[in-house]
Parts: C-alpha cells; sequence; structure tokens
C-alpha cells in the first residue's frame, strides 16, 4: 500500500511546532511515496537518501533542544536540476553537463538549508531549461503528469511539478525565464511563483538568458510558496541581479479577505487573442465571482495582444540562450539533444538589431502593464491556453505553436503566482496567473491565498498509482 499524501508545508510546519510530527517521519513518508511512485512519474534524477535522513535527524534534534529556525526547519524538498547542489551532478539533463559535479550549493540552496530546509533530491528538467517539451533524448526520461502520466507536466520545471502533484516532496526549487515555474504548476495543478529578477538569488543556476532568469518555489498552495519564499529571497552580492532590499513578511501578509482591493481579468487573452478550449477559458470566466464575493471589485483589463508579447519573447529567448551556449553548440553538437538545440539555434539566426528592437518593444510592454496597475491591484492572467501535451509528441518545433502565455510577465518582471483555479472535462487541473506590482510578491500570494480558500480547487490531489 502506497503511504499517505503528505501535508501541505503549512499543515507540518504546525504539526512539527506541535510535536505532532518529525522531520525524519516526514523524510521517510516522502522516500517511500518516491519508491512506489517515482517510476510512474519519472520526477527524480537523484534522490539524495541518506542525506536528507541526516538532515531531518538535525531538524528534529535542533527542534528537541528548542533551537528550531523557523518553519521550513525539518520540511522536505527537491531541486530542479539546473540548480546546484554541493557534491552533487547539476546536469541540466544534458549530455553536456553530465560530469558537472558542484563544489558548491546554489545561494538559494544554501539560503534553504540555513532556514533547516531537508533536501530531498534533484529532479528533472527540460534540456537546459530550454526543450520545448517533454523528450526522450535527454540524460534523463521525462517526468510525466501525475493526473495522466500520458499527459505532460509543462516545463521546464517539469520534475518540480510532477513531484510536488505526486507527493513526493513537500516543495521544489524551479526557474523560471518563459513560464518554466508556472507552466508545471498549471498543468499538474500546484502553486508556484516566479518573482521580480532579484528578490531571490540566480548564483550557482545553470544560465538560459541574461535577463530574464529567475527562480522560485512550486508547492501544494500559494501559503506553502509564501512559507519557502521567505526563506529564498535576500540580497546575494555574488549574483549581479540580486537587490539588496528588505524582504516582506509574505505569510502575515496572507488574508482570508481582499476587502478594499481591485482585481483585473485579462479576458482578452484567452477570449480575444487564442481561440482556447471552453472547459479552459470557462473556469477563468467565473474566477471573477469569487473575487467579488471575497470583497474585491473585478474589473475587465485592457493589455496589449497577447502575441506582441510572444513575437518579443521568441527573439529575446532564443537569442540569450544561444549566446550563452555557443561556444558549446559549436564544440559539443550532437551532446545537445535535438529540442534544445534547435530552439537555442534560432537564436543564431536573430539579428543585433532586431533583438534590439525586441528590447525596445518589451520596455513598452512593461510600461503598458505598469499602466494597468494604476487601476487595480492584481491582476488574474491564464497560465495556460491549451491541455498539457502528450508525452509521445514528435513535433519538431512545438514552442513555435501556441503563443506562450505565461512569457508577458518575464517581459515585464512583474511576479506571478500559478494557482489551481478548476478542472477540464478530462479531469485534468487549470491554472491561473494571479500578477502583482514588481516587488510586490506579497500582495500577488496575499490575493492567490485567499482565492484558494474561497474556491476549494487546492484540496484536491492527484491520484497517480
Amino acid at each position: 500500500m502506497t503511504a499517505p499524501f503528505p501535508p501541505t508545508i503549512a499543515e507540518a510546519a504546525a504539526g512539527l511546532a506541535a510535536g505532532d510530527l518529525t522531520a525524519a517521519g516526514l523524510t521517510e513518508l516522502c522516500l517511500a511515496r518516491i519508491e512506489a511512485l517515482d517510476g510512474l512519474v519519472n520526477a527524480y534524477h537523484k534522490v539524495l537518501k541518506d542525506e536528507a535522513l541526516a538532515s531531518a535527524a538535525a531538524s528534529d534534534a535542533r527542534r528537541a533542544a528548542g533551537k528550531d529556525v523557523g518553519p521550513l526547519d525539518g520540511i522536505p524538498l527537491a531541486v530542479k536540476d539546473v540548480i546546484q547542489v554541493e557534491n552533487h551532478a547539476c546536469t541540466a539533463n544534458s549530455r553536456v553537463l553530465q560530469d558537472n559535479i558542484a563544489d558548491t550549493d546554489a545561494g538559494v540552496i544554501a539560503c534553504l538549508r540555513a532556514a533547516g530546509a531537508v533536501i530531498l533530491g534533484i529532479v528533472d528538467t527540460y534540456e537546459f531549461a530550454f526543450g520545448g517539451r517533454p523528450t526522450h533524448d535527454a540524460l534523463f526520461p521525462p517526468a510525466c503528469n501525475p493526473w495522466d502520466v500520458t499527459r505532460s507536466t509543462g516545463g521546464s520545471s517539469s520534475g518540480c511539478g510532477a513531484a510536488v502533484a505526486a507527493g513526493l516532496c513537500l516543495g521544489a526549487v524551479g526557474s523560471d525565464a518563459g513560464g518554466s515555474i508556472r507552466s508545471p504548476a498549471a498543468l499538474c495543478g500546484t502553486a508556484g511563483i516566479k518573482p521580480t529578477i532579484g528578490r531571490v538569488p540566480t548564483s550557482g543556476v545553470v544560465p538560459l538568458t541574461f535577463s530574464l532568469d529567475t527562480v522560485g518555489p512550486l508547492a501544494q498552495t500559494a501559503e506553502d510558496c509564501a512559507l519557502m519564499l521567505q526563506a529564498m529571497a535576500g540580497y546575494d552580492p555574488t549574483d549581479q541581479l540580486s537587490a539588496d532590499m528588505p524582504v516582506p513578511d509574505y505569510a502575515n501578509a496572507l488574508t482570508d479577505r481582499l476587502d478594499g482591493l481591485t482585481v483585473g481579468i485579462a479576458r482578452g487573452f484567452y477570449r480575444d487573442d487564442y481561440d482556447t478550449p471552453a472547459d479552459i477559458a470557462g473556469t477563468y470566466d467565473v474566477m471573477g465571482k469569487v473575487f467579488e464575493g471575497l470583497g474585491a471589485k473585478v474589473i475587465d483589463t485592457d493589455l496589449p495582444p497577447l502575441m506582441d508579447f510572444h513575437a518579443v519573447g521568441r527573439l529575446i529567448l532564443p537569442s540569450e540562450a544561444y549566446a550563452i551556449h555557443e561556444e558549446t553548440l559549436q564544440t559539443r553538437w550532437t551532446e545537445f539533444g535535438p529540442l534544445a538545440r534547435n530552439r537555442m539555434m534560432l537564436g543564431a539566426l536573430v539579428r543585433s538589431s532586431d533583438y534590439l528592437q525586441a528590447q525596445r518593444r518589451r520596455r513598452e510592454l512593461a510600461h503598458a502593464v505598469d499602466a494597468v496597475f494604476e487601476d487595480c491591484d492584481a491582476l488574474v492572467a491564464p497560465a495556460m491556453l491549451t491541455p498539457a501535451g502528450p508525452m509521445d509528441s514528435d513535433e519538431a518545433f512545438p514552442f513555435l505553436a501556441a503563443p506562450m502565455i505565461n512569457v508577458p510577465f518575464n517581459l515585464t518582471d512583474h511576479p506571478a503566482v500559478s494557482v489551481r483555479c478548476g478542472f477540464q472535462d478530462s479531469g485534468m487541473p487549470v491554472g491561473a496567473q494571479i500578477v502583482a506590482r514588481r516587488w510586490k510578491e506579497a500582495g500577488a500570494l496575499r490575493v492567490a491565498h485567499a482565492y484558494e480558500q474561497a474556491a476549494g480547487w487546492r484540496d484536491a490531489r492527484a491520484a497517480v498509482g
């Protein structure tokens, strides 16, 4: 019999504080579920069993001595395989980096260890966080969606979404340059937040871009993401984009009501700009009623066309990825999987003048979104426009099909939380983005948490296995 689904981080933290749970017990629970279920979902590249159990024992000893270091002390977490964990391979799921042993923890992992978190293992990613869809030609087999293992998790933080949704950890650390946290969160029915660039250190993370990379948490709920982000955020002098500014108390900012707030709905993104399936679009249409019930004023917002964001992202992302990986692409061409290679090589075709024009248009789009926040406190947008794709797709350029619904807020650098907002007719989850002003992660998490509490969708769990 499979071990029971683990509690949320908030529930586990309360249980640990009350003495009803132990870090060792939580870790053993996750390890048992990994043993039973990971053969179905392929979330983990490497399970750090002995290290995790030792960390859990140390956490229990601290707590017994009255020296626990906060709500994450003893919480088992997974780490995307682009983020360094000391003494272990950080492969980015590529043969190019299969022998890349990290000599130190990434900045964000050091922060989490300082908060007492237990690192369970290293989980799947699309190759170099840029493959475009699940691929069977990378270093490790692709993670599957726990709600239907014949379907994709979304990416590129595929293992994070799969591990959280399947209950193989309590939370996971992902990265996001074009939707890579929010896409798997939406398709796998979890929560996840892309913070403002500079809020969370990116030192020790395999880079994808120069100007878009972020690191953030995925977990069962927005409240859990708030608890993780509290430990992950902060200034890192070794990270040139890191912001030296105070970190708010994210958990204390959460409320059950939204009285006095205005919430904008980006209806054009899914009604006018794309032929979104009815069972996905319909879940977004009814979200406004929930916000009104929470005391918020709800308005429709006017954003630039989604394809404008898509076009800009399609120039900037591959251009910067190619610039970072150009030398390796030239010298170790055959070690790349074709999807990652094809996607990066598109960047070689972008003229410098086109890249500069894209950056100019990016600033214009950012100003347009800033203007929306003159009339609202939070913005609701889709986190997905299409169902999770099949695992056996052989499409050569899948990333050129539907517009990238999550990339707008990478380009504009607004924090965005993905929350579950319903289910498709097939039973697969649907996710929405809650977006706030730059540096106002606390506001986005507050709105997301209140919505989750009122809507009730967050309590369902994938029945994998």
